[in-house]
């Protein structure tokens, strides 16, 4: 290493089964399809909807995303169904579930939770598995 390079270690990080699977995470979204008291707690929903009743860890979206990249989580291209979806929209960074073939759900921009093609809320988009490593 020359002086003055960085050197950033990416540390395996441990993969623990949520408590509630994916098909019963994506029950939880979707009954409450049409709640407006979602609006803004996108991240805050997706842990819940996943069986995590205390906070994350993570400060907002933004936050998750950064570590998740710094731990090279994140991934290209259609998110499979369960996955979570990473995208911008009105000027910050937001989480939905993936139902599969391009649809999320979730509190969209708009307010309510509704289910929606990704690709009519933003063009830039990235996705993770389920993954809430400081959740309980």
């Amino acid at each position: 290493m020359a002086w003055g390079e960085v050197v950033v270690e990416r540390g395996n990080v441990p993969r623990v089964a949520n408590p509630r699977d994916t098909e019963a995470a994506l029950n939880w979204q979707l009954e409450r399809v049409g709640s407006a008291a979602w609006l803004d707690w996108t991240l805050k929903f997706q842990r819940m909807a996943f069986g995590y009743a205390h906070d994350s860890g993570w400060h907002d979206a933004a936050d998750a995303v950064r570590w998740l990249d710094h731990h090279a989580l994140l991934r290209e291209g259609a998110a499979p169904r369960g996955a979570l979806v990473w995208y911008q929209a009105a000027d910050r960074i937001r989480v939905a579930c993936s139902l599969g073939n391009g649809q999320v759900v979730g509190p969209l921009p708009t307010g309510p939770v509704e289910v929606a093609d990704v690709s009519g809320l933003s063009t830039d988009w990235v996705w993770s598995d389920p993954h809430f490593p400081f959740g309980h």
